[in-house]
């Protein structure tokens, strides 16, 4: 990040230079679906990010060092755009959102207030200390300023719920949710959420994010213990993207409400107006920008003669089932086909609906899965495809053309997977997606 002979690193020193390239690794840690230019040296200038791009696809960052005028410091500065894909042109697939703009700017501005704190020769284990918080407390200052939640100890919460991740209730791993209110105001006074609460073994089990969350005022009090499935319930449509098995918590997330919710595997999942928006997993935060991913897929699977309404709708479908396998941790694989002529090109023999040498079992089943579509089969039923081994084969109209299948393309290069840039390689992450 910083050149060799760099005036700025011999100012900042050993320790807080590898802060400083740990917290500008934050943007594409947070944000997987952007990519950082070289950053520049110049002279001292304030830390600020602005729009670089009047369509709003180029952020620029400056992040100051020091204070101006002080002997050896300066600025550097980069520009943030989306992730470059092969295959995929236009400028749709290329514009940020305001969220990503927010957590560049506070990645930035949390970078040079810790690097002005910090003197150098400071304790190399207190930047560590530092560098190991870093993520979660951008994502917490995003969500309390984004999502008006200005009183509520978000910061805490996230901690209390890493020390639950850890902890088990009857030899069972902890769930938890909670439902964070940031408009309806109350003259209730009491202890505030979380504090004590969490380290009561009780008050630990009484939620679980999946039926039951802890309603919290905006000032951090508790104001009830709901049902999830009939707090003020209103429906979700396609627009919202989020786990299943997530349904309530998210539904409950409407109308200036924040819901936060502990899995069982140990992932923190952050729900805002009906939709997942970021998740701590395998160790990492992440913010999840699905209006890009659906186009991004969108526009890889395009072709003629299919309506581009009934494709989203075939994309939003394999999508919304890739989040479910994925929080389950099952794992799967889609295959959309251009040419559908062409599948026992792809597709082991006897693999596809209706090959003559499939088994009676497997052509009686057959006959209740050719005449779907995915996007019209329920997303439990896609997952539990999913689960099998082996693929799920799809045309572009969404009719399901295999499932548990083989793929042995007769022809090296046949199958075109989605780049990683489409979503972060975890361990057993996403499902991937193929097209040919």
């Amino acid at each position: 990040m910083l050149r060799a002979n760099s005036q700025l690193k011999q100012a900042l020193g050993d320790a807080r230079v590898e802060f400083l390239e740990d917290a500008a690794g934050a943007i594409q840690r947070l944000l997987p679906h952007v990519q950082v230019s070289k950053w520049d040296e110049s002279s001292w200038e304030k830390t600020h990010s602005v729009w670089d791009s009047s369509k709003r696809t180029r952020i620029r960052i400056t992040l100051a060092i020091g204070k101006k005028g002080e002997r050896g410091n300066g600025s550097l500065t980069a520009v943030v755009e989306r992730r470059r894909l092969p295959g995929v042109s236009g400028s749709t697939g290329q514009i940020l959102d305001m969220r990503e703009f927010d957590i560049c700017k506070r990645i930035v501005f949390r970078t040079s207030e810790i690097l002005e704190q910090s003197l150098p020769g400071t304790n190399p284990a207190s930047i560590k200390a530092i560098s190991d918080a870093f993520d979660e407390q951008v994502v917490a200052q995003h969500i309390v300023e984004y999502h008006g939640l200005t009183k509520t100890p978000v910061s805490s919460l996230l901690d209390a719920l890493h020390t639950l991740s850890e902890q088990s209730y009857e030899n069972k791993a902890l769930t938890f949710g909670c439902i964070l209110e940031s408009k309806k105001k109350v003259n209730k006074q009491g202890a505030l959420f979380p504090g004590e609460f969490l380290s009561s073994k009780k008050y630990k089990a009484l939620s679980d994010g999946f039926r039951t969350a802890y309603h919290i005022s905006p000032s951090g009090e508790i104001l009830n213990l709901i049902d999830l499935d009939r707090f003020e319930k209103q429906n979700l449509t396609e627009r919202h993207y989020y786990p299943d098995w997530a349904e309530p918590i998210a539904q409950a997330s409407r109308s200036g409400r924040s819901g936060i919710a502990l899995s069982r595997q140990g992932d923190i999942l952050v729900f805002h107006e009906g939709t997942l928006r970021f998740t701590y997993r395998y160790g990492r935060w992440q913010y999840w920008n699905h209006v890009h991913l659906v186009r991004l897929l969108s526009g890889r699977t395009r072709a003629q003669r299919v309506p581009r309404k009934i494709l989203g709708r075939v994309v939003g479908a394999i999508y919304r089932a890739a989040l479910d396998v994925s929080f389950r941790r099952s794992g799967g694989l889609f295959v959309i086909l251009h040419n559908r002529n062409r599948l026992h090109e792809v597709v082991r023999t006897g693999d596809a609906i209706g090959d003559t040498k499939r088994s009676k079992e497997d052509l009686s089943f057959d006959a209740v899965i050719q005449q779907r579509t995915i996007q019209s089969l329920p997303r439990v039923v896609v997952v539990e495809l999913a689960s099998l081994d082996g693929a799920i084969v799809l045309n572009n109209s969404g009719r399901v053309l295999a499932y548990g299948a083989v793929l042995q393309p007769k022809k090296a290069g046949r199958l075109r997977a989605v780049p990683k840039a489409a979503g972060p390689k975890l361990p057993s992450g996403p499902p991937t997606m193929d097209w040919r």
